[in-house]
């Protein structure tokens, strides 16, 4: 991840990070430690409000009885959720996660800086704090993910204060996904507070192993004394031409003819950076989850099979469709979830053109965006589809 090259031009920090070489396919990697984003670079009236919540679709209400003498069975053949970490299963402090950090790497410009920085988890989540050691001066320190080969990045993000008591000094906090190497290219959901108020930005970056080159505000809200200090970001993109955000449920940006530039596996950032000395800040995170894909497939049906259903219980007995996607001629549905909060709890209903029911799950089914599944003549039946 990358944050904006400041006016002034700050040289990038370079870290090495150790990566996995069972999540992606370096084993070490060289990656440049953030930099801020520029607060007056970010237009204080917005670009956009944020809009209407994205409404579950509502494709009909069917039966949900189970189906006792279907010769079909629906089962998962492979996920699609890459990593989850709740953030908020354990208590650890700041010298527990450096002696055993687990999935994530800790860092960031501020020990550089001699700025103090602080960071811990609990049933709230992983906190990180920070403070500039003098007025003007940024720093950050952060939590990194391994590079993780995926399509949607998950978290809820939180940025502890409305405003801040200082001209011309900011704090920002956010989740950015950025190319895993030390050639900057990175996109970002992130708060940005001032003594103005807070307001919420959507941008993307372009760079090098010293810095950014390139720096766009795509969707901004209002900086506001009312804006939510809390927000669920989900970013989806394929690190090339596409990227949605979608913010408490409301897509807030996508465009599908972007220049990105992520030619390696990206890793994910969660960090606060400030150029505020007057006090240390510490922004939460929790529910941190990606997924390989945004779609969820169900393969094999028979040959009978017309089209697949999502259905999310709404009584004991009958429930909304949510998704829908016919059969194609390799047996396989497609069906979208982008836009439905993950994990999706629902049926996987399969029927014939005439609207007869032929397999379904046997309860509902927690669902992310990558996850197949496979539409099976059940053991010791030998019934053609």
């Amino acid at each position: 991840m990358k944050k904006f090259m400041s006016i002034l031009g700050i040289l990038t920090v370079l870290v090495v990070l150790s990566i996995s070489t069972t999540i992606g396919p370096a084993s070490a990697t060289m990656i440049s430690a953030p930099l801020p984003i520029p607060g007056n670079l970010v237009p204080q009236a917005g670009t956009g409000s944020l809009g209407i919540p994205l409404p579950l679709p509502n494709l009909g209400i069917v039966s949900i009885p189970s189906l006792p003498l279907s010769p079909y069975s629906v089962d998962q053949v492979q996920t699609g959720l890459v990593v989850s970490d709740s953030l908020t299963n354990e208590t650890k402090t700041q010298q527990q996660l450096q002696t055993n950090p687990g999935y994530w790497r800790y860092g960031g410009d501020a020990p550089a800086e001699k700025a103090p920085y602080t960071f811990w988890k609990d049933i709230q989540g992983l906190h990180i704090g920070v403070q500039s050691p003098a007025n003007g001066t940024w720093a950050g320190y952060y939590a990194v993910t391994q590079d993780t080969k995926a399509m949607l990045f998950h978290s809820v993000i939180t940025t502890p204060d409305q405003t801040i008591p200082s001209k011309s000094n900011w704090y920002e906090n956010g989740m950015y996904v950025q190319n895993g190497t030390a050639n900057v290219s990175y996109v970002v959901c992130t708060s940005n507070t001032s003594i103005v108020g807070t307001q919420w930005v959507v941008a993307s970056v372009q760079g090098n192993a010293f810095g950014a080159t390139s720096e766009n505000v795509l969707w901004a809200s209002p900086m506001t004394l009312t804006e939510p200090t809390t927000r669920d970001c989900t970013i989806i993109t394929n690190g090339t031409n596409y990227l949605k955000v979608i913010l408490d449920g409301v897509q807030v940006y996508e465009n599908n003819n972007l220049n990105l530039g992520m030619t390696h596996t990206p890793v994910t950032f969660l960090e606060p950076q400030t150029n505020y000395a007057g006090q240390l800040l510490s922004g939460s995170y929790k529910n941190f989850f990606v997924t390989s894909d945004v779609n969820v497939k169900v393969t094999n049906n028979p040959s009978l099979a017309a089209r697949v259903d999502l259905v999310e219980p709404t009584s004991s007995s009958t429930g909304q469709v949510v998704a829908s996607a016919p059969v194609d001629s390799s047996g396989t549905a497609t069906l979208d979830i982008e836009n439905i909060p993950m994990p999706l709890q629902a049926y996987i209903q399969v029927y014939t053109s005439s609207g007869i029911e032929l397999a379904t799950t046997k309860s509902p089914v927690s669902l992310y965006g990558g996850d197949v599944y496979s539409v099976d003549l059940k053991s010791g039946l030998n019934l053609l589809g």
